[in-house]
């Protein structure tokens, strides 16, 4: 199970929206859950643009679950870019779809319904 960028900024923000969902949702899964450096790279450039420290996120991120480095290789760079222009996703959110492969998805973008991703829904309860 894939942990989307949100799921880490609802679980570690004072105050979140999403954080009593996301505690729950780790709680239930955290032993089938992983993310790639792609999410660390997402975070860091986060706490930079809010003017909070990268070091603390990327440390507590790394802490909760595996992070992995799927190589996906042009293809899978391609299959992103694909995703991008037919369902107008950012960057970030194509190659977190390619990246996530079979497994369901934690995130509260509907975006990934779209593309037929199974999503474990942040939003809901």
């Amino acid at each position: 199970m894939y942990a989307d960028t949100d799921f880490f900024l609802a679980l570690l923000k004072k105050n979140d929206w999403l954080k009593r969902n996301a505690e729950r949702i780790y709680k239930n899964y955290k032993n089938e859950m992983w993310t790639s450096g792609l999410t660390l790279n997402e975070l860091i450039l986060i706490s930079y643009r809010e003017g909070n420290d990268p070091i603390e996120i990327v440390e507590k991120a790394s802490r909760l679950i595996e992070i992995r480095e799927p190589i996906i290789g042009t293809e899978g760079y391609l299959s992103a870019c694909y995703l991008m222009k037919k369902y107008d996703m950012t960057p970030f959110d194509a190659l977190h779809a390619v990246y996530c492969g079979k497994d369901a998805i934690i995130s509260s973008d509907k975006k990934y319904d779209e593309i037929g991703l199974k999503r474990i829904k942040l939003e809901e309860k």
